[in-house]
């Protein structure tokens, strides 16, 4: 079974899900491996089994988002040290109804960002990596959990050229010219030294009409110049000796690409304050997932995500746990009202 045969089973796997009344339950024997294991964002963390796996993730969900769209708009596969991977990254769309992992239900549309590899093996979904943008949905829900930021706070869109799903077989060579970029481009920012930004030469890679986007709390960048001063500077000031590249997957597919790592990112929070959080002095990691299109000779976009919530967590700060003082803040100032 190669990553197209994987492809295809994690495709019809969701896909046949439409116009069921849980969109968010498939079959449990349908694609899961009995011992599948669970890598999530915190507070789900990591599951072991089928089972649970339906009980913490799925099942929740359904709960939650009873009538809601999944809507990807990047999707690809690839091998990556001999396995097979499968990416996919979009949003859940519907009314969230009742609360879901502490976040009170708002009763009205919201979009949920998702991202998610799939390790296929023996024709079984065997490892899932998947991470939420849990605080963009608590933002939605009213309750925004950390300061204002400088880059844009949307949910973001898909690729603005529409081809970010890669159904069929992609080009060998074109697939061969995004991989060796988005290696570069890695290779680039691990050269990192006292000069800072300047050290790993990124204007090489990026458009410079380049659009990021990145998780609730750091938001988007339009422009190259917009990505440095909103998004990597502020991580290299924090974290001046971080190296990335610590994939558990990485892989390419015609104009697309995607990694994911457990830690992605990892240094010394020994910098400045990264988004209003002192310095720890301590080492971190980012527990994170990437996607990009590419165009032309460069990277144009890039989907980011990242568990934002465990950082803190690392950092001595629950972020979910900030919820129920917001809550009787809210009741207090009705309450006045």
């Amino acid at each position: 079974m190669g990553f197209q045969d994987a492809k295809e089973l994690v495709w019809r796997l969701w896909q046949s899900l439409e116009g069921r009344p849980q969109p968010f339950v498939p079959p449990r024997e349908a694609a899961f491996d009995e011992h599948v294991t669970f890598h999530g964002p915190l507070p789900i963390g990591r599951l072991v089994g089928r089972d649970a796996l339906f009980e913490r993730v799925y099942l929740p969900l359904a709960r939650s988002f009873p009538f809601a769209q999944r809507q990807p708009y990047l999707f690809l596969g690839g091998r990556f040290e001999g396995e097979d991977w499968v990416a996919t990254s979009g949003d859940l769309a519907g009314v969230m109804v009742t609360d879901w992992l502490g976040l009170p239900a708002p009763q009205r549309p919201v979009r949920l960002r998702f991202g998610e590899f799939y390790r296929v093996a023996e024709g079984r979904i065997v490892e899932i990596r998947c991470l939420f943008d849990i605080l963009g949905l608590a933002a939605q829900a009213g309750y925004p959990l950390l300061p204002p930021f400088e880059g844009g706070a949307v949910t973001p869109p898909g690729p603005c050229a529409g081809n970010g799903l890669c159904l069929h077989l992609q080009d060998a060579d074109e697939t061969r010219r995004t991989l060796n970029l988005v290696e570069a481009m890695i290779d680039g920012c691990n050269r990192l030294d006292r000069r800072g930004l300047d050290s790993m030469g990124m204007e090489a890679f990026w458009h410079p009409d380049m659009v990021w986007h990145g998780p609730w709390g750091i938001g988007s960048c339009y422009g190259f110049r917009e990505f440095q001063n909103y998004a990597q500077g502020p991580s290299v000031a924090s974290f001046p000796d971080r190296t990335g590249g610590h994939h558990r997957a990485r892989i390419a597919e015609g104009v697309t690409a995607a990694f994911t790592g457990w830690p992605s990112l990892k240094g010394s929070f020994t910098g400045a304050a990264f988004h209003g959080l002192a310095p720890t002095g301590k080492p971190i990691g980012m527990n994170l997932m990437d996607f990009y299109v590419r165009r032309g000779a460069r990277l144009h976009e890039n989907w980011v995500l990242i568990d934002l919530i465990d950082f803190w967590a690392q950092c001595g700060v629950d972020l979910l746990g900030r919820i129920p003082r917001l809550k009787a803040a809210e009741r207090g100032g009705l309450a006045a009202n």
